[in-house]
């Protein structure tokens, strides 16, 4: 692996798998994923409370607010709104909570982690009508949870960053609320699967060009022979007029060649990108808390959120 890829060696040994997203296994997977982020919930340093919105359907979406002990954010304070990576599939893992609990304690907001459904059995719309839905009842209950409603970003990683872009694209379009920025971490953003990268890295670690395709074909199961709907892979979707943003990636990444055409797209409409195009590395890559690259990535989005919960001018080109 390390002969073919000039991958560190914090990431090489990570495995080479292939994801066909079997439902069975994806219940099994997201089962045990679960019984251990109980526990891992109740041990963050901070303070975590379930809320339920209501959806259309008149079913709940469960969400958690998260919010720093001390310092406390000043009241109304700012918030980010975080989707789960997973390949739309996979719910949430440990390093999703840890990495929340120090962007809100660290950047001091007040943080909402989104567990949205999930595919196959919830292909789109369905986890992003939640993560929309997510947005919409902050902006209308921003007085009682204590949030300024001039600094909230969204922010998510692998389909996470999807969501989140996506959510920021709806919510520019239906004129909901001016975001702030959005926080993209290695994001999937086309589901052409056409770029170099997204067909080169058929055998790199953690998630290949083939795990890439099934899963766009799970997720799009009702979309297979049409052009992808509006805000599902949100590198097609109009950029003018979104907040400044934050957008890594990783070497050996599918994803990476995408979320390049997707930085140089928001900067060709005026917007105000950050970038951290992270070297020898692999998607997930931050899994490794300990590695060096992982520590200053985690300083970089840091940095980027608070930057952008203090900035007076969070918008690009109309």
């Amino acid at each position: 692996m390390t002969k073919k890829y000039d991958i560190h060696p914090d990431f090489a040994k990570f495995p080479v798998v292939t994801l066909t997203f079997n439902a069975v296994l994806l219940w099994l997977i997201n089962a045990a994923m679960r019984m251990h982020c109980f526990f891992v919930r109740r041990s963050l340093s901070l303070t975590v409370e379930q809320r339920f919105i209501l959806r259309a359907d008149g079913s709940h979406l469960k969400v958690f607010t998260m919010t720093p002990h001390s310092p406390a954010p000043l009241v109304p304070a700012p918030a980010l709104i975080y989707y789960h990576g997973g390949g739309f599939g996979i719910t949430y893992a440990n390093l999703h909570l840890k990495s929340c609990e120090r962007y809100a304690n660290e950047a001091g907001c007040i943080l909402i982690f989104v567990p949205y459904r999930l595919a196959p059995r919830h292909p789109f719309p369905g986890g992003f009508d939640d993560c929309y839905a997510s947005l919409k009842w902050v902006t209308q209950n921003a007085d009682s949870l204590g949030i300024d409603i001039n600094r909230i970003a969204v922010g998510g990683d692998s389909a996470g960053g999807a969501l989140a872009a996506g959510v920021a694209q709806k919510s520019r379009d239906k004129e909901l609320v001016k975001l702030c920025a959005q926080l993209l971490i290695y994001p999937v953003l086309d589901n052409s699967c056409s770029t170099p990268s997204a067909t080169e890295f058929i055998d790199v670690p953690v998630w290949n060009a083939h795990s890439n395709r099934y899963m766009w074909d799970m997720y799009l199961t009702h979309y297979r022979d049409a052009p992808a709907p509006t805000y599902a892979a949100p590198g097609h979707g109009e950029l003018q007029g979104l907040p400044i943003t934050y957008v890594e990636t990783a070497e050996f990444d599918p994803l990476r060649d995408e979320g390049l055409i997707y930085i140089s797209a928001l900067q060709q409409k005026g917007i105000d990108v950050t970038i951290n195009e992270t070297k020898q590395t692999v998607h997930g890559y931050d899994a490794m808390e300990n590695s060096e690259i992982t520590k200053r990535s985690m300083l970089a989005r840091i940095a980027f959120l608070k930057q952008a919960f203090s900035a007076s001018n969070h918008y690009g080109a109309p």
